[in-house]
């Protein structure tokens, strides 16, 4: 397997990673029903994160960017649902 071969391979092992990354903290938020210990200020700025490289992965046409930032803009998003309701 040469390097050019990897690199969608590595790309896609990377997107499904960062995507995964609030998603236990989603869950775990929505089973104890606590989110007292959760940053507002780290909900705004996952939130701003995941618009900005969407919209850069859009721009440059690159699914593992957006797609990848769409999860986790969602995850997030969640995050800030469940700080509203518990927090």
């Amino acid at each position: 397997m040469t390097f050019s071969n990897l690199a969608p391979l590595l790309g896609l092992l990377g997107s499904i990673t960062a995507a995964s990354l609030f998603f236990p903290q989603v869950l775990t938020s929505y089973k104890t029903k606590k989110t007292q210990d959760l940053s507002w200020i780290s909900i705004i700025l996952g939130l701003l994160n995941g618009i900005f490289w969407f919209s850069y992965g859009v721009i440059k046409t690159d699914p593992f960017i957006y797609v990848t930032n769409f999860l986790l803009f969602i995850a997030v998003f969640l995050l800030m649902l469940l700080k509203r309701k518990y927090g």
